[in-house]
């Protein structure tokens, strides 16, 4: 497999999880007295972690997953519904989204970052004509990814549940949903958003006038804002910032990108960016690719992928730049957190995985033939 391995995303991963443990031990580094930071072992264990699970998706057949589609949208729904159970589902935060499995916490929003792109794939793939000729088609996977959507809100998880029904809306448009059903879709999810708007107004009127708020509501903001001003061109040093050790709550999770742009500057901040973006578009161009060779599950899991990281980072980098409302998303591969790292890492070995069939004759027509 390695022969026909696809190079270029697998060594962009790499370089992203070599980055990421800089960034969370410079993040960290004043949180731990001891000469072994807890944050550094946890993470380099993740890493560890997320590269067999790599390794372990890179040798299953796209069609299985395929097969297995509906069966992998019911795990995610009652892991959805489990998480909401008080015994089970553990709070903090604010929250119910975790569930403790001894050895780590499972964030069930994390998960479904994964889960459902590949349920709505295999919908799109088995109703390739459906979905361009008629409105139910098209209402059907929007129904069954709503009911995950919701659970989400009662967690609550609007950040999640945001990104999952962008990346579920942008797929349906790819497969050629039809005008006046995408205006469906915008009905549907303006309604979404109206109602995210509404819960979170506190969040949305400090993000309008984050200096009045600076103390309270804006707090990470403002202080992200500082940590950016702090960096300038060059930054101050790596490992020389101050925004994490005195005034930035968990620099190493949602605001790590406001650490390294202090430390690094525009110039650490733009590479970092660049090198995500590329490896965004890399995952666009293998999508695209495989519809054009008739293997659509694969084509629509890599898109999945592509836009699941892309926007996941566009959110991330607006709000620590003070562009878009405060949401709880990690930047991938950067941010300290086991859950988000296995997910994103899974979801490039599945783009991997779609770049081997497709240079694999006998595996495309496996794919084509279920």
């Amino acid at each position: 497999m390695t022969n026909r391995l696809e190079v270029v995303t697998a060594c962009t991963w790499m370089l992203l999880l070599v980055l990421g443990l800089v960034a969370v031990t410079s993040a960290t580094q004043h949180q731990s007295q001891d000469s072994m930071n807890p944050f550094v072992l946890r993470h380099i264990l993740y890493m560890i972690v997320a590269v067999a699970v790599f390794i372990a998706l890179l040798q299953v057949p796209l069609y299985t997953l395929q097969k297995m589609h509906k069966l992998i949208y019911l795990v995610t729904v009652l892991l959805a519904v489990l998480v909401l159970v008080p015994w089970i589902g553990v709070e903090a935060g604010g929250g119910r989204r975790w569930i403790d499995l001894q050895v780590m916490t499972l964030q069930v929003s994390e998960v479904a970052r994964l889960m459902i792109p590949i349920y709505v794939a295999g919908h799109l793939a088995s109703n390739a004509e459906e979905i361009r000729q008629s409105t139910i088609a098209v209402l059907k996977p929007l129904f069954w990814v709503g009911i995950v959507l919701v659970l989400f809100l009662q967690q609550p998880d609007f950040g999640s549940a945001v990104l999952i029904g962008l990346v579920t809306a942008s797929m349906l448009l790819l497969a050629g949903t039809r005008v006046r059903d995408l205006a469906l879709l915008g009905v549907i999810g303006s309604i979404g958003l109206a109602y995210v708007a509404y819960y979170r107004r506190d969040r949305i009127a400090a993000f309008l006038d984050t200096w009045t708020h600076a103390s309270d509501e804006a707090y990470q903001l403002a202080q992200s804002l500082v940590a950016f001003g702090r960096g300038e061109f060059t930054g101050i040093g790596l490992g020389d910032g101050i925004q994490k050790v005195l005034y930035l709550p968990t620099p190493h999770n949602d605001f790590i990108f406001s650490v390294i742009v202090e430390e690094t500057g525009f110039i650490g901040g733009a590479f970092l960016l660049l090198i995500l973006m590329g490896l965004v578009f890399r995952c666009l161009w293998v999508g695209r690719r495989a519809l054009s060779l008739g293997h659509n599950f694969g084509g629509y899991i890599s898109y999945a992928a592509g836009l699941m990281l892309g926007l996941q980072t566009l959110i991330n980098v607006g709000v620590s730049m003070g562009a878009l409302p405060t949401k709880g998303l990690t930047l991938p591969f950067v941010s300290y957190g086991g859950n988000s790292l296995l997910v994103s890492s899974a979801l490039l070995a599945l783009v991997c995985r779609t770049h081997y069939e497709l240079q694999s004759p006998e595996k495309l027509s496996d794919a084509e033939a279920a």
